[in-house]
């Protein structure tokens, strides 16, 4: 069964709240339909030139996360 986007959310908040100073523009997720078996990118937007990259497992926990300016 493909992770659901209720995991993804409690996932993305655990850690949003752990960065109180962040203030999220939008969330972007790759794939938007999660497929089974497969990780989830999430893109957090916190400014014009800083984003949140993070990867989610399909067990559903956070794999990674990284900040990228441009």
């Amino acid at each position: 069964m493909p992770i659901t986007r209720e995991t993804i959310d409690a996932v993305l908040k655990d850690l949003i709240d752990q960065v109180p100073t962040m203030s999220v523009r939008s969330v972007t997720l790759t794939p938007s339909v999660p497929v089974e078996g497969q990780n989830v990118i999430a893109r957090i937007d916190v400014s014009k030139s800083r984003h949140v990259l993070c990867e989610i497992t399909p067990a559903g926990s956070l794999q990674s996360a990284r900040v990228i300016e441009s």
